[in-house]
């Protein structure tokens, strides 16, 4: 049985624009967009990564009609909107420079959430102790660190970050003063708690709710992944090749199954239908995307029940395809329920015709026990966050040889260093070692993807 598992990798290896970096210049294209100009084009939405990304987008133009991709002016006009509306988008956009892979944005998502929880964790003392909440909130300096009182303090940068989540509102024109070297200036560090995530509305007497909060938090990640959806609609999926592709690759075979980390269906609709579960959900109409948090490391998310940020409580919540080598586990497990009780019945068994018989129906057992499997991973990071499915992956031979075999590919060396590392922090170095020596385990250079027809390798850029 050959499988394929795919990450996003797998994708950019097709040079289509999935990256975060790819979405994020795309959507700040679009924002910033001159209606007047009307509908824009694959330039207009990717050009400022041309020089940056050149080998890249040039495999992207000359591989794909890309002048085909149009974003009407409506279209543009309600992606806008959206972007506007949405604090996650308006917060990433903001860390778009530390934020440089999908991964970083799933990290960064917890860590947004812990600032915000350790905000209203003051909040609630604050209430406590004193019966009402100071909706004024200040900004943090040396001289008022040590001050134990109704008001609340915090750090400049968490006030600009917590801002843009909308927990509170900055007024730059507050209008109050403070003194200092040059004078009576403006006060623009000061901050108000957003009144909507109050008990009830102006009455702060009535304290801070939490579950108002990550209510609207929720949401409002939903609609981003609404908007990545539309991204992968209105861009991606209507990349259409010039000419038919093949993948370039000697020890290469054709997936009876593939896995899938991705959300688009890109081995389909380039290459050929095969059975398809996707993991993490797929786009369309129907999307059912999941974009989270591995877990919830932070005790006080816990508290709070957390949990939609978390791709488990998605992928439940959302019925995605999150069964993974489950029949190849079910197998595992029978065959060694029947060797246990074939064995307890040698033990008993007297007449040695019997024994005889029960000997080589261990044996055939054994034998049964061979899943024979070819498994290609590419474009997959073997990161953390998806650790649980890594683990079931390489306990497939973990009582002995059943013949599963992995083929892990990679961009370049740099790469390799990181899926090795990945691997060794989640399986251990002494499994990683065993499949290893014994050849269960084999890093290899991603293939190539070259076109069969209608364009030739000397039309591509030249690396």
């Amino acid at each position: 049985m050959n499988i394929l598992i795919v990450g996003n990798g797998f994708d950019l290896s097709h040079y289509l624009p999935t990256k975060y970096d790819h979405f994020m210049v795309a959507m700040d294209a679009i924002e910033n967009w001159d209606s007047s100009k009307g509908d824009m084009g694959f330039d207009d939405l990717f050009g400022l990564l041309y020089e940056k990304e050149d080998y890249f987008f040039g495999y992207t133009k000359a591989m794909y009609h890309t002048d085909e991709i149009k974003i009407s002016v409506d279209q543009v006009k309600e992606l806008k909107e959206q972007l506007e509306e949405n604090v996650w988008y308006q917060y990433f956009s903001d860390h778009v420079r530390e934020v440089k892979t999908w991964i970083d944005f799933e990290q960064k998502i917890e860590s947004a959430l812990a600032l915000a929880f350790k905000f209203i964790k003051k909040i609630h003392l604050k209430f406590e102790k004193y019966g009402k909440i100071d909706t004024t909130i200040r900004n943090l300096t040396k001289t008022n660190s040590d001050k134990d009182d109704e008001k609340i303090y915090i750090a400049e940068l968490d006030m600009n970050l917590l801002n843009k989540l909308e927990l509170f509102t900055v007024n730059r024109a507050y209008g109050a003063v403070i003194e200092s070297g040059f004078g009576s200036l403006p006060d623009t560090r000061k901050g108000f708690i957003n009144d909507n995530w109050l008990h009830v509305k102006e009455k702060s007497e009535y304290g801070f709710s939490t579950e108002k909060y990550i209510s609207f938090l929720n949401n409002q990640l939903e609609n981003f992944i609404e908007v990545f959806n539309l991204y992968l609609e209105l861009v991606v999926r209507k990349l259409l090749p010039i000419g038919t592709f093949c993948i370039d690759s000697k020890d290469w075979t054709e997936p009876e199954k593939i896995f899938s980390f991705n959300y688009t269906n890109t081995y389909q609709r380039i290459h050929d239908s095969v059975k398809v579960d996707y993991l993490h959900g797929s786009h369309g109409e129907h999307q059912n995307i999941v974009l989270g948090v591995s877990d919830l490391e932070d005790e006080s998310l816990k508290k709070i029940k957390a949990y939609g940020f978390t791709k488990y409580h998605q992928k439940l919540f959302k019925d995605t395809d999150y069964l993974f080598l489950d029949q190849y586990k079910a197998k595992i497990l029978d065959k060694n329920k029947k060797e246990i009780y074939l064995k307890e019945q040698l033990k008993s068994e007297i007449r040695s015709s019997q024994r005889n018989d029960l000997g080589e129906k261990i044996k055939a057992n054994t034998r049964e026990q061979k899943l024979d499997l070819k498994i290609v991973v590419w474009g997959h990071s073997l990161d953390v966050s998806d650790k649980d499915y890594i683990i079931d992956l390489f306990s497939l031979n973990d009582d002995m040889d059943r013949n599963v075999r992995v083929i892990v590919y990679h961009f370049n060396k740099a790469a390799k260093f990181d899926l090795l590392n990945n691997l060794l922090a989640i399986l251990g170095k002494d499994k990683v070692e065993h499949w290893m020596k014994n050849k269960w385990l084999q890093f290899k250079e991603n293939p190539k993807i070259v076109p069969k027809s209608a364009i030739t390798l000397d039309d591509l850029p030249q690396t």
